[in-house]
């Protein structure tokens, strides 16, 4: 997982509610703007940590496939398959050409890695009227990345950078330029930004692709105290720090993602735990328990017109969770379970 799981740092002051339960407040209470503080999951947050937490939800609306035209596609060869994959803000096109035997591939995420400004592997140019980063990782693979939100522009501390959601174009070529390919892809991409393709209009039927992980925080055991949350820009990923008699300090994660059928969820390493209903796997170690649900049917390719690669487009929907111990792991697994489905 390409994710950076350490919290940032940032100022936190800690009160307690009438329910017992720890209140984060996060940022500045007295933002630059001058708007008061919003609520979310009974913490309260500024306006710079309400614009991370829009710009997850805003990813989360959309649809990934949505935005590989197929007008585009063919130009660049047949369709072999188009689906989700891996991520949940994902898609992924496979294609056939007469000129190769190697499939060549077209993949967007929507949550894409803000590009470094300074790295001299880029080159910034104008694609639709908007500076977008190109770097040709080699001679068949290029990389376009570009805004699909404003910037923050309210003055004010706190890490409001990474909230500036990046979308990712790779196109992946056997035997041609690459970032040839990858330019009217980015256009037509940039394009539909004023009227992007929904998740509520997708042929794709991934409910978990529009639900927000961290509100499992207003729904952990009783006896959890939540002493410190970050939002972050990245939709389906959460993490807080949470305590209670049984264990303290302890960094939680949670990860809603797409995995294939035959992957590790499947793994002889993995213990299976049955618990409220769920059947969990767990894999743990010293330090760490890996806790895994399964939470949907799985995600066929469309179209299916290539029995070999097939195979791989039988993804499922799944949680994933860590923790200090399988105890804790598979309670909040539990706990997210039945937020995201219910």
């Amino acid at each position: 997982m390409r994710r950076n799981w350490l919290l940032a740092a940032v100022a936190l002051a800690v009160s307690v509610s009438t329910s017992g339960c720890a209140v984060v407040l996060l940022g500045n209470a007295s933002s630059a703007g001058g708007s008061p503080p919003q609520n979310r999951y009974g913490f309260e947050m500024s306006e710079a940590d309400r614009y991370l937490t829009d710009s997850a939800e805003f990813v989360r609306s959309l649809d990934p496939c949505g935005f590989l035209a197929e007008d585009d596609l063919a130009a660049l060869g047949t369709v072999v398959q188009l689906r989700p994959d891996g991520e949940l803000s994902t898609c992924i096109a496979d294609l056939a050409t007469e000129r190769s035997s190697v499939t060549d591939s077209v993949t967007i995420d929507l949550d894409g890695i803000r590009p470094m400004q300074d790295d001299a592997d880029l080159e910034q140019i104008t694609i639709g009227g908007e500076q977008v980063y190109l770097d040709e990782i080699s001679e068949g693979l290029c990389r376009i990345s570009f805004p699909i939100r404003d910037e923050f522009d309210t003055p004010t501390s706190g890490p409001t950078e990474s909230g500036r959601s990046f979308a990712m174009i790779d196109v992946s070529r056997a035997d041609d330029d690459a970032c040839t390919a990858a330019k009217p892809l980015a256009e037509t991409a940039l394009g539909l930004l004023a009227d992007p393709p929904l998740r509520v209009d997708s042929k794709y039927n991934l409910p978990l692709a529009t639900k927000d992980p961290c509100s499992v925080l207003e729904h952990l055991p009783a006896t959890w105290t939540v002493d410190r949350w970050n939002p972050t820009s990245d939709p389906y990923h959460c993490h807080f720090m949470v305590s209670s008699t049984k264990f303290e300090d302890t960094l939680a994660m949670l990860d809603v993602e797409l995995t294939y059928v035959d992957s590790a969820l499947r793994s002889t390493e993995s213990e299976p735990v049955q618990q409220g209903g769920y059947t969990v796997s767990t894999r743990g170690s010293d330090s760490a328990c890996f806790a895994d649900v399964v939470l949907g049917n799985p995600v066929l390719c469309m179209p299916e017109t290539e029995n070999s690669a097939a195979r791989y487009a039988r993804t499922v929907p799944a949680l994933s969770v860590s923790t200090d111990s399988c105890d804790s792991a598979v309670a909040l697994a539990v706990a997210a379970a039945d937020v995201l489905t219910g």
